[in-house]
């Protein structure tokens, strides 16, 4: 059975993203839709020295209010503002000379935004040991006028998935009878109760191994009766 989640692409997003990738044989990053600017697709927090937390934010070129995440650009001067911000955190990057593959690409933003977040997302997965299929949901021929949970189940449709997996904010916005009517099961995952941190941070202070047993240990999914959801 094939299962599929689906998410916009985060600039290192806290662990409980990453139960999609472990729950889900094909994840697609939804780059398709509207850029939210003041989301986390290109910023997240970091812990200051004093414990106070700080914005991390990557360089875009200004575009329009209703442009998509695929046509997000950098900035010219995004390589450069970028380390001045890794330069604002000694105490989290003083390894990072330690991780090669992530410093070879931290700093480069040659392709575009999405290429960039992918990148992350991918080297995130091989340190937790995850290994779905990455998906653009751009590469997909989605119609422009689907939206919501019309636009998902189109998704899951040409990707042939019996399982849709959401994170918990799926109670709010899907109907499983939806996605039922279409051989499509709904599961969402439970409230995550693990660290909030960008993994960023937490990759280069903490193993990999004790993140993923964070995650492993949190894969618990909502139960369903008559379109609703609730926990045991």
């Amino acid at each position: 059975m094939t299962s599929v989640a689906i998410m916009q692409p985060y600039f290192f997003p806290y662990a409980g993203y990453y139960r999609l990738a472990a729950a889900a044989d094909i994840f697609v990053l939804l780059d398709c839709v509207q850029f939210p600017r003041r989301g986390w697709v290109h910023r997240n927090k970091f812990t200051k020295q004093d414990g106070t937390q700080g914005w991390f934010t990557l360089p875009l070129t200004k575009s329009d209010y209703h442009s998509l995440i695929l046509s997000q650009q950098f900035a010219n001067d995004a390589d450069e503002i970028i380390k001045q911000q890794i330069n604002s955190y000694p105490h989290i990057f003083q390894n990072l000379a330690n991780f090669e593959e992530l410093s070879s690409f931290i700093c480069n933003t040659q392709g575009s935004v999405v290429d960039y977040l992918e990148d992350t997302i991918d080297y995130t997965l091989k340190a937790l040991d995850y290994r779905p299929q990455l998906i653009r949901s751009s590469s997909l021929k989605i119609p422009t006028e689907l939206r919501g949970q019309q636009r998902i189940e189109e998704i899951c449709r040409q990707l042939e998935a019996r399982c849709y997996i959401n994170l918990e904010g799926g109670v709010n916005y899907y109907k499983p009878d939806g996605f039922e009517q279409r051989g499509i099961e709904l599961k969402v995952l439970a409230p995550y109760q693990g660290e909030r941190k960008s993994l960023l941070e937490r990759l280069l202070t903490e193993t990999a191994i004790n993140i993923r047993k964070e995650i492993q240990g949190q894969l618990q999914f909502y139960k369903t009766d008559n379109n609703s959801f609730f926990l045991s």
